[in-house]
Protein backbone atom coordinates (compact mmCIF):
# COMPACT_ATOMS: atom_id res chain seq x y z
CA UNK A 1 0.00 0.00 0.00
CA UNK A 2 1.27 3.47 -0.80
CA UNK A 3 0.32 6.36 1.32
CA UNK A 4 -1.02 9.10 -0.43
CA UNK A 5 -2.70 12.74 -0.17
CA UNK A 6 -4.46 14.76 -2.70
CA UNK A 7 -4.11 17.95 -2.11
CA UNK A 8 -7.42 20.24 -3.61
CA UNK A 9 -8.83 16.65 -3.77
CA UNK A 10 -12.30 17.87 -2.96
CA UNK A 11 -12.26 20.01 -6.54
CA UNK A 12 -12.99 18.62 -10.16
CA UNK A 13 -9.61 17.14 -10.96
CA UNK A 14 -8.67 15.95 -7.68
CA UNK A 15 -11.98 14.10 -6.71
CA UNK A 16 -11.60 12.17 -10.27
CA UNK A 17 -7.96 11.67 -9.12
CA UNK A 18 -9.32 10.51 -4.99
CA UNK A 19 -11.58 8.20 -6.69
CA UNK A 20 -9.02 6.36 -9.27
CA UNK A 21 -6.63 6.13 -6.21
CA UNK A 22 -8.89 4.67 -3.88
CA UNK A 23 -10.38 2.49 -5.93
CA UNK A 24 -7.53 0.76 -7.23
CA UNK A 25 -7.22 -0.84 -3.75
CA UNK A 26 -3.14 -0.36 -3.78
CA UNK A 27 -3.20 2.82 -2.16
CA UNK A 28 -4.11 4.38 1.30
CA UNK A 29 -5.40 7.75 0.11
CA UNK A 30 -6.08 11.25 1.84
CA UNK A 31 -7.51 14.36 0.93
CA UNK A 32 -6.15 17.73 2.67
CA UNK A 33 -8.70 20.47 0.94
CA UNK A 34 -9.50 24.34 1.82
CA UNK A 35 -13.27 23.29 1.18
CA UNK A 36 -15.81 20.63 2.85
CA UNK A 37 -17.15 17.93 0.38
CA UNK A 38 -18.32 19.30 -2.72
CA UNK A 39 -19.24 15.54 -4.69
CA UNK A 40 -20.84 13.61 -1.99
CA UNK A 41 -19.15 11.26 0.63
CA UNK A 42 -15.46 9.94 -0.44
CA UNK A 43 -15.07 6.85 -0.97
CA UNK A 44 -14.65 4.15 1.76
CA UNK A 45 -11.43 4.65 3.65
CA UNK A 46 -10.44 7.75 2.43
CA UNK A 47 -9.14 10.39 5.04
CA UNK A 48 -10.47 14.10 4.83
CA UNK A 49 -8.47 17.25 6.63
CA UNK A 50 -9.81 19.96 6.03
CA UNK A 51 -7.20 22.32 6.36
CA UNK A 52 -5.43 25.14 4.82
CA UNK A 53 -1.41 24.64 2.51
CA UNK A 54 -1.05 28.17 4.65
CA UNK A 55 -0.98 26.21 8.12
CA UNK A 56 2.27 24.65 8.30
CA UNK A 57 1.67 22.93 11.32
CA UNK A 58 -1.23 21.10 10.29
CA UNK A 59 0.25 19.93 7.05
CA UNK A 60 3.35 18.56 8.82
CA UNK A 61 1.31 17.08 11.09
CA UNK A 62 -0.95 15.40 8.62
CA UNK A 63 1.79 14.25 6.36
CA UNK A 64 3.47 12.75 9.86
CA UNK A 65 -0.05 11.65 11.06
CA UNK A 66 -0.63 9.59 7.16
CA UNK A 67 2.96 8.75 7.30
CA UNK A 68 2.66 10.15 3.25
CA UNK A 69 5.04 9.06 0.71
CA UNK A 70 3.34 10.74 -2.71
CA UNK A 71 2.28 14.04 -2.69
CA UNK A 72 -0.21 15.03 -5.64
CA UNK A 73 -0.26 18.52 -5.73
CA UNK A 74 -3.85 19.91 -8.04
CA UNK A 75 -5.23 22.67 -5.51
CA UNK A 76 -4.75 25.84 -6.96
CA UNK A 77 -6.65 29.22 -6.01
CA UNK A 78 -7.01 31.07 -9.26
CA UNK A 79 -7.75 30.90 -12.96
CA UNK A 80 -5.86 32.93 -15.33
CA UNK A 81 -8.35 36.24 -15.15
CA UNK A 82 -7.99 36.32 -11.49
CA UNK A 83 -4.39 35.47 -10.97
CA UNK A 84 -3.67 38.45 -13.57
CA UNK A 85 -5.73 40.74 -11.60
CA UNK A 86 -4.09 40.53 -8.55
CA UNK A 87 -0.45 38.94 -8.66
CA UNK A 88 0.31 39.48 -5.31
CA UNK A 89 -2.72 37.22 -3.87
CA UNK A 90 -1.75 34.51 -7.15
CA UNK A 91 2.09 34.60 -5.10
CA UNK A 92 0.31 34.75 -1.84
CA UNK A 93 -1.86 31.95 -2.01
CA UNK A 94 -0.13 29.96 -4.56
CA UNK A 95 3.38 29.84 -4.78
CA UNK A 96 4.18 30.53 -1.03
CA UNK A 97 1.33 28.01 -0.84
CA UNK A 98 2.98 24.91 -3.07
CA UNK A 99 7.05 25.89 -1.34
CA UNK A 100 5.58 26.00 2.12
CA UNK A 101 4.10 22.08 1.10
CA UNK A 102 7.64 21.11 -0.59
CA UNK A 103 9.53 22.25 2.76
CA UNK A 104 6.94 19.86 4.81
CA UNK A 105 7.60 17.00 2.28
CA UNK A 106 11.00 17.81 2.62
CA UNK A 107 10.98 17.60 6.43
CA UNK A 108 8.60 14.32 6.55
CA UNK A 109 10.55 12.20 4.26
CA UNK A 110 8.32 12.56 1.26
CA UNK A 111 9.32 10.72 -1.62
CA UNK A 112 7.22 12.38 -4.76
CA UNK A 113 5.23 15.00 -5.87
CA UNK A 114 3.71 14.92 -8.72
CA UNK A 115 2.22 18.58 -9.76
CA UNK A 116 0.04 19.58 -12.52
CA UNK A 117 0.93 22.54 -13.90
CA UNK A 118 -0.48 24.13 -17.20
CA UNK A 119 0.67 23.24 -20.23
CA UNK A 120 -1.84 26.02 -22.01
CA UNK A 121 0.15 28.74 -20.18
CA UNK A 122 3.81 28.19 -19.09
CA UNK A 123 5.32 27.93 -22.69
CA UNK A 124 3.74 31.39 -23.52
CA UNK A 125 3.07 32.46 -27.38
CA UNK A 126 4.18 29.10 -29.34
CA UNK A 127 7.53 29.37 -32.06
CA UNK A 128 6.41 26.62 -33.57
CA UNK A 129 3.09 23.46 -33.34
CA UNK A 130 3.01 21.15 -31.78
CA UNK A 131 4.41 22.28 -28.47
CA UNK A 132 6.77 19.94 -27.17
CA UNK A 133 8.07 20.19 -23.43
CA UNK A 134 11.87 21.52 -24.51
CA UNK A 135 9.94 24.65 -25.91
CA UNK A 136 10.95 28.09 -24.54
CA UNK A 137 8.52 28.63 -21.23
CA UNK A 138 7.55 32.73 -21.54
CA UNK A 139 4.32 33.13 -20.13
CA UNK A 140 2.43 35.81 -20.55
CA UNK A 141 0.04 35.32 -17.76
CA UNK A 142 0.59 35.52 -14.09
CA UNK A 143 -1.17 31.77 -13.66
CA UNK A 144 1.45 30.59 -16.15
CA UNK A 145 4.54 32.43 -14.14
CA UNK A 146 3.45 30.99 -11.03
CA UNK A 147 2.55 27.55 -12.58
CA UNK A 148 5.99 28.09 -13.90
CA UNK A 149 7.64 29.00 -10.80
CA UNK A 150 6.46 25.94 -8.49
CA UNK A 151 8.35 23.88 -11.54
CA UNK A 152 11.83 25.42 -10.83
CA UNK A 153 11.28 24.93 -7.25
CA UNK A 154 10.35 21.31 -8.17
CA UNK A 155 13.99 21.31 -10.07
CA UNK A 156 15.30 22.47 -7.20
CA UNK A 157 14.34 20.26 -4.13
CA UNK A 158 14.99 17.28 -6.54
CA UNK A 159 18.92 18.46 -6.43
CA UNK A 160 19.19 19.67 -3.46
CA UNK A 161 17.50 17.29 -1.40
CA UNK A 162 16.51 13.90 -3.52
CA UNK A 163 12.80 14.84 -3.72
CA UNK A 164 11.41 13.44 -6.68
CA UNK A 165 8.56 14.68 -8.93
CA UNK A 166 6.71 14.56 -12.19
CA UNK A 167 5.45 17.19 -13.13
CA UNK A 168 2.36 17.38 -15.76
CA UNK A 169 1.25 20.03 -18.58
CA UNK A 170 -2.71 19.69 -19.40
CA UNK A 171 -3.95 21.63 -22.11
CA UNK A 172 -7.51 22.16 -21.26
CA UNK A 173 -9.44 19.13 -19.58
CA UNK A 174 -13.23 19.28 -19.10
CA UNK A 175 -15.49 17.07 -17.88
CA UNK A 176 -18.02 16.21 -14.59
CA UNK A 177 -17.40 18.63 -11.73
CA UNK A 178 -16.00 21.04 -13.15
CA UNK A 179 -17.87 24.40 -12.19
CA UNK A 180 -19.86 26.21 -15.20
CA UNK A 181 -19.66 29.30 -12.96
CA UNK A 182 -16.09 29.55 -13.00
CA UNK A 183 -13.99 31.79 -15.46
CA UNK A 184 -12.36 28.92 -16.94
CA UNK A 185 -13.45 25.83 -18.62
CA UNK A 186 -15.18 26.44 -22.02
CA UNK A 187 -16.73 23.46 -22.71
CA UNK A 188 -18.53 23.05 -19.03
CA UNK A 189 -19.50 26.92 -19.54
CA UNK A 190 -20.91 26.63 -23.04
CA UNK A 191 -22.46 23.37 -22.41
CA UNK A 192 -24.23 24.69 -19.07
CA UNK A 193 -25.52 28.07 -20.60
CA UNK A 194 -26.33 26.38 -24.12
CA UNK A 195 -28.84 23.82 -22.30
CA UNK A 196 -30.42 26.66 -20.59
CA UNK A 197 -30.94 28.43 -23.42
CA UNK A 198 -28.51 31.14 -22.59
CA UNK A 199 -26.24 33.24 -25.28
CA UNK A 200 -22.36 32.89 -24.16
CA UNK A 201 -19.51 34.88 -24.40
CA UNK A 202 -16.10 34.11 -26.19
CA UNK A 203 -13.14 36.61 -26.43
CA UNK A 204 -11.76 37.89 -29.81
CA UNK A 205 -13.49 36.15 -33.04
CA UNK A 206 -13.48 32.51 -31.75
CA UNK A 207 -10.73 31.04 -33.30
CA UNK A 208 -9.15 30.51 -30.69
CA UNK A 209 -7.57 26.89 -30.42
CA UNK A 210 -7.12 24.47 -27.73
CA UNK A 211 -6.42 20.64 -27.51
CA UNK A 212 -9.14 19.86 -25.16
CA UNK A 213 -9.21 16.25 -23.16
CA UNK A 214 -11.86 14.47 -20.88
CA UNK A 215 -11.01 14.09 -17.26
CA UNK A 216 -10.66 10.64 -16.83
CA UNK A 217 -8.07 10.52 -19.61
CA UNK A 218 -6.05 12.87 -17.30
CA UNK A 219 -6.90 10.28 -14.55
CA UNK A 220 -4.91 7.95 -15.94
CA UNK A 221 -2.11 9.89 -16.79
CA UNK A 222 -1.89 10.92 -13.45
CA UNK A 223 -2.32 7.46 -11.94
CA UNK A 224 0.54 6.64 -14.39
CA UNK A 225 2.60 9.42 -12.82
CA UNK A 226 2.62 7.43 -9.83
CA UNK A 227 5.08 4.75 -10.93
CA UNK A 228 7.03 6.19 -13.87
CA UNK A 229 10.99 5.63 -13.53
CA UNK A 230 12.61 8.80 -12.04
CA UNK A 231 14.69 10.89 -14.60
CA UNK A 232 16.59 14.30 -14.57
CA UNK A 233 13.54 16.05 -16.22
CA UNK A 234 10.30 13.84 -15.77
CA UNK A 235 7.75 16.54 -17.56
CA UNK A 236 4.31 15.54 -19.31
CA UNK A 237 2.30 17.54 -21.73
CA UNK A 238 -1.30 16.03 -22.09
CA UNK A 239 -3.89 16.89 -24.27
CA UNK A 240 -6.41 15.89 -26.10
CA UNK A 241 -6.53 14.11 -29.93
CA UNK A 242 -6.89 17.17 -31.83
CA UNK A 243 -6.88 21.00 -31.58
CA UNK A 244 -10.37 22.66 -31.57
CA UNK A 245 -10.99 26.92 -31.98
CA UNK A 246 -13.43 28.18 -29.86
CA UNK A 247 -16.43 28.66 -33.20
CA UNK A 248 -15.93 24.98 -34.00
CA UNK A 249 -16.49 23.71 -30.14
CA UNK A 250 -19.92 25.51 -30.60
CA UNK A 251 -20.79 23.73 -33.75
CA UNK A 252 -19.65 20.63 -32.02
CA UNK A 253 -21.58 21.30 -29.00
CA UNK A 254 -24.60 22.02 -30.98
CA UNK A 255 -24.45 18.48 -33.49
CA UNK A 256 -23.81 16.73 -30.19
CA UNK A 257 -26.56 17.36 -28.10
CA UNK A 258 -29.29 18.79 -30.77
CA UNK A 259 -29.38 22.54 -29.67
CA UNK A 260 -28.72 25.93 -30.87
CA UNK A 261 -26.23 28.09 -29.00
CA UNK A 262 -26.26 31.55 -29.23
CA UNK A 263 -22.84 33.56 -29.21
CA UNK A 264 -21.61 36.87 -27.79
CA UNK A 265 -18.40 38.18 -29.15
CA UNK A 266 -16.01 40.17 -26.97
CA UNK A 267 -13.22 42.09 -27.09
CA UNK A 268 -9.87 39.49 -26.98
CA UNK A 269 -8.34 39.43 -23.97
CA UNK A 270 -4.21 40.10 -24.28
CA UNK A 271 -3.41 37.05 -21.80
CA UNK A 272 -4.83 34.45 -24.01
CA UNK A 273 -2.57 32.50 -25.93
CA UNK A 274 -4.05 32.48 -29.75
CA UNK A 275 -2.91 29.10 -30.98
CA UNK A 276 -1.90 26.09 -28.79
CA UNK A 277 -1.69 22.31 -29.91
CA UNK A 278 0.79 20.20 -27.05
CA UNK A 279 2.86 17.45 -28.84
CA UNK A 280 1.95 14.44 -26.11
CA UNK A 281 4.81 12.04 -27.48
CA UNK A 282 6.69 11.35 -24.35
CA UNK A 283 3.31 10.89 -22.10
CA UNK A 284 2.56 7.91 -24.41
CA UNK A 285 6.10 6.49 -24.66
CA UNK A 286 6.89 7.18 -21.05
CA UNK A 287 3.49 6.91 -19.05
CA UNK A 288 1.68 4.44 -21.92
CA UNK A 289 -0.73 7.03 -22.28
CA UNK A 290 -2.89 8.57 -25.03
CA UNK A 291 -6.39 10.10 -24.90
CA UNK A 292 -9.38 7.65 -25.55
CA UNK A 293 -12.85 9.88 -25.12
CA UNK A 294 -13.83 11.38 -27.69
CA UNK A 295 -14.81 15.35 -27.80
CA UNK A 296 -18.90 14.74 -28.84
CA UNK A 297 -18.74 11.46 -26.18
CA UNK A 298 -16.90 13.82 -23.40
CA UNK A 299 -19.70 16.23 -24.38
CA UNK A 300 -22.78 13.71 -24.07
CA UNK A 301 -21.00 13.12 -20.55
CA UNK A 302 -20.66 16.44 -19.34
CA UNK A 303 -23.89 17.33 -20.48
CA UNK A 304 -25.16 14.28 -18.74
CA UNK A 305 -23.36 15.83 -15.12
CA UNK A 306 -24.39 19.75 -15.65
CA UNK A 307 -28.20 18.99 -16.01
CA UNK A 308 -28.82 19.00 -12.21
CA UNK A 309 -27.04 22.66 -12.77
CA UNK A 310 -30.07 23.32 -15.13
CA UNK A 311 -32.68 21.80 -13.73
Amino acid sequence: MTNIIVTGGNGFIGSHLVGALAGSGKNRVTVFDLYPLTYGALPAGVTFVQGNLADANLLRRTLEDQAIEVVYHTAWSTVHETALKDPVADIEINLMSSVRLLEKCRDTGVKRVVFISSGGTVYGLPESLPVQEDHPTNPINAYGVTKLAVEKYLKMYLHLYGLEYVILRPSVPYGPRQNPHRRQGAIAAFVYHGLRGEPVTIWGDGEVSRDYFYVEDMTSALLAALDVASTPDPIFNLAGMQAYTLNQLVQVIEETLEIKMQVRYEQARKFDVPQLRLDIRAANERLGWHPSTSLPEGIRRTAAWLQKWVD
